[in-house]
Order: structure tokens, then C-alpha cells, then sequence
């Protein structure tokens, strides 16, 4: 049987942190977003913690997070087989 698995993009910031413009990440059937984050933390440190607002406990405003090109804050969002998420810093004007 196949594996499943998603292609993880990073920009800005996030290519410098994992030297990687992208990656692709097995997962399994019930993955989340906070899942993959965890992974990402253990392989390339804890500037992926600041994802997550340690106050609200949803993805930091600071951070773009996109699931297959909309924009994410939960944390628990569902991750599939064939995903694109995409890890940026929302481009803000001003």
C-alpha cells in the first residue's frame, strides 16, 4: 500500500531556518497541523515554536500558514494525503 504524504513548502524565514524550499512528510490517516509542527520542531529547532501563539494556542498572526492555498489558524486542522501546506510570513504593508 502507498504511503500517504504532503509536500510542505517554506518561504521567507522558514527557508533560511531549514535551508529546504521544500519537503515531503509522510503522514497518517488522522494527522493534524499540530502533528506535522511537531515533526518540524524535533528536525529543525524551536523557531517553529513560534507558529503557535502560546496565548491563544492557535497559528501565530505573525505567521502565513497555508492548507492547499487558504489560509490556516487552527492547529487541528485536518492534513491529507496529497496536502500542500505551505509555511510563509503574510506580506503586510503599512
Amino acid at each position: 500500500m502507498m504511503k500517504e504524504s504532503i509536500e510542505i513548502i517554506f518561504t521567507a524565514t522558514f527557508r533560511e531556518i531549514t535551508k529546504k524550499r521544500k519537503i515531503i512528510e509522510e503522514i497518517n490517516e488522522d494527522c493534524t497541523f499540530e502533528r506535522i509542527l511537531t515533526r518540524l520542531v524535533k528536525k529543525y529547532g524551536n523557531d517553529f515554536n513560534n507558529v503557535i501563539n502560546s496565548q491563544t494556542g492557535k497559528i501565530s498572526s505573525d505567521i502565513l500558514i497555508m492548507l492547499n492555498g487558504k489560509g490556516i489558524r487552527d492547529i487541528d486542522e485536518k492534513i491529507k494525503d496529497k496536502d500542500v501546506l505551505i509555511f510563509s510570513l503574510p506580506v503586510g504593508g503599512g
